[in-house]
């Protein structure tokens, strides 16, 4: 393993860095878009002379469409269970090629066989994960055909 971690530790800072990264910049989209929407949504209720007015528009469908994109986070079950399947699909492979390149070179074979054992776990669990999502959204009825990028 001493051989391998000039390799690893390089690899596995710039993957914890681009994760960083990655959160940073969904963190600020999400704050944009909550900003846009509370800001649109002040400047259409400001527009209601009375409050008839208001609780009209509120008991029609449009109305009704308002108040549910009013929520400040929608969850989307299909986006997660993707994300699931998608890092399990690319950890189960990336274990099956350290598996492979195991036995390539013998003064790091130990290495190679806990980080591909490592890593398909790692897969086989977020794969396990995207069925157990699925099934349970499925069963609490939050997989509808009709939006299905609804909240992305």
């Amino acid at each position: 393993m001493g051989d391998l971690a000039p390799v690893l530790i390089p690899i596995g800072i710039l993957a914890i860095l681009g994760w960083i990264v990655r959160i940073i910049v969904q963190n600020v989209r999400q704050q944009r878009i909550a900003k846009l929407q509370a800001d649109l949504q002040t400047r259409l209720l400001e527009k209601f002379g009375t409050p008839q007015d208001l609780i009209g528009y509120l008991e029609s469908p449009a109305g009704q469409k308002f108040l549910d994109s009013a929520t400040i986070e929608r969850r989307n079950p299909y986006g997660r269970i993707l994300g699931s399947v998608q890092a399990g699909l690319i950890l189960a492979l990336v274990g099956v090629a350290l598996f492979f390149l195991e036995g390539r070179w013998p003064e790091t074979q130990e290495g190679f066989l806990f980080l591909a054992t490592l890593s398909l776990a790692l897969g086989i669990g977020f794969l396990l994960s995207a069925i157990a999502a699925y099934m349970l959204s499925k069963s609490w009825g939050l997989l509808d055909r009709s939006h299905p990028n609804e909240g992305v």
